[in-house]
């Protein structure tokens, strides 16, 4: 008698155990954790299980609405399994995403995670010799990431839709840019190959301490405006075959 009461007891602590965590706000959980520097959260809402940041940057880059719902399941196997969703895919001019992401200690996944990046966002963080101003949109498409400090292994695709550039007398259209990602030397790999409206082909490797380093080249199409052939100048010279080289 005294066992079962024992046993009744205990599964009556769990339940009230769980029952409290999963009622308990998602609010006061993030103010709990020490944050990186490069992330900042607004206005949190819901609970662990199921919840909503209504504004938060990474590295500057502004996400909207992210809201997300937790497996319980994953957390048996020591992974927090989130399916998220933020944003609005129809806007242009912010980011959206949808997918799975896991989390571990020093480790992040992501299965069929689809994402959506204003590309004047992204061109920012690039170290390019002049500035520019671009539009249209990144489109990301990461079928697996295992990232543990480093690469450990990714396939995915990404694409530059409806490029853009502003020139002296407006916008310059180029066209769409379609590139593969992957791990090499424990760095994400984004690879460029031709056709593109630019003759680009190059290779961006991105290391665990977000420095980024771009090995290609790059032949303007005869069909873009001078200004453009003018600016290419600014790599240098081209080489017999009529290609500027990039080193960044």
């Amino acid at each position: 008698m005294k066992r079962q009461t024992l046993i009744v007891l205990v599964l009556g602590l769990c339940a009230y155990v769980v029952f409290l965590i999963a009622k308990l706000p998602a609010e006061q959980l993030v103010a709990r954790v020490d944050l990186p520097d490069n992330l900042k959260v607004q206005n949190v809402s819901g609970t662990l299980w199921q919840g909503q940041i209504e504004q938060m940057s990474i590295q500057g880059i502004p996400i909207r609405r992210l809201e997300w719902q937790l497996s319980p399941w994953g957390l048996l196997t020591g992974k927090a399994v989130l399916d998220l969703q933020a944003g609005n895919i129809r806007n242009p001019e912010e980011l959206s995403l949808t997918g799975e992401v896991s989390l571990s200690k020093d480790a992040v996944g992501a299965r069929d995670l689809m994402i959506y990046v204003p590309a004047d966002l992204i061109i920012a963080q690039l170290p390019l010799p002049l500035p520019v101003n671009a539009r249209g949109r990144f489109k990301v498409n990461l079928q697996e990431l295992d990232y543990a400090r480093q690469c450990q292994s990714l396939e995915g695709t990404g694409q530059w839709l409806n490029a853009e550039v502003a020139g002296a007398q407006g916008y310059i259209p180029l066209g769409n840019f379609d590139a593969g990602l992957s791990c090499r030397d424990n760095a994400v790999l984004v690879s460029i190959e031709e056709p593109n409206s630019f003759g680009l082909s190059a290779e961006a490797a991105i290391s665990p301490e977000l420095n980024i380093r771009v090995n290609g080249r790059f032949r303007p199409s005869q069909d873009l405006p001078q200004e453009v052939h003018e600016a290419a100048r600014l790599f240098g010279q081209p080489d017999d075959q009529g290609y500027f080289q990039i080193r960044l």
